[in-house]
């Protein structure tokens, strides 16, 4: 009888993405757990302050704890400061619950028309822990772009249909379980594809 070949064991994803990735929401449900104590204690206007400012001594630590800022998180601490004075300085709650819709909009459009154009911005920010096949990484940005635009217009039928205190719920908290289910569920996906470690 001629014996089983045991199946190829899948590569791990690299614990220092792992452990980036989990700085990086850490990172971003602060300021957003900050929003949502502003506007119980506060209301919604002071607590869209308190979340640009919470955004800004984030990016801050990120800065203090690796010495450099990603692009990314710098665009949207920017996206937050603009609509949270918008927000402010027109004493107008639609601003700050566009947010999401833009944010996530831009970049659900910059990764996939990027793609098309050469300019791969998932393989960037999977760099340098992590380096996927061709197919592996068409794939992500598919899903990606996909996600993002999704969030977009899901953010944009929910701030239109429910109150603000609703709202708010979903931003902080719903928002947040989405982003990390879908990254879980892109593991898969990611192990399938992973490139062998350079020596």
């Amino acid at each position: 009888m001629s014996a089983r070949i045991a199946p190829r064991a899948r590569p791990e994803v690299p614990p220092g993405f792992k452990r980036r990735l989990l700085r990086q929401m850490v990172s971003e449900f602060g300021p957003l757990l900050a929003f949502f104590l502003g506007y119980l204690w506060l209301g919604l206007i002071p607590a869209t302050g308190i979340y640009a400012a919470a955004t800004a001594a984030s990016v801050g630590v990120g800065w203090m704890i690796n010495r450099r800022i990603p692009v990314l998180p710098l665009i949207s601490a920017g996206l937050v400061a603009l609509f949270a004075g918008l927000t402010i300085g027109l004493q107008e709650a639609m601003f700050i619950k566009i947010k999401p819709t833009v944010t996530n909009g831009f970049f659900g459009l910059a990764v996939g028309l990027g793609w098309l154009f050469g300019f791969r911005l998932v393989e960037r920010v999977l760099a340098p822990e992590l380096e996927l096949d061709e197919p592996g990484l068409k794939a992500l940005t598919v899903r990606v772009s996909s996600y993002l635009i999704g969030l977009a217009l899901l953010n944009e039928v929910v701030w239109r249909s429910v109150p603000t205190q609703y709202w708010i719920l979903f931003k902080v908290f719903v928002i947040v379980a989405m982003n990390a289910a879908f990254m879980a569920g892109q593991i898969p996906l990611v192990r399938r594809h992973m490139r062998p470690a350079r020596a």
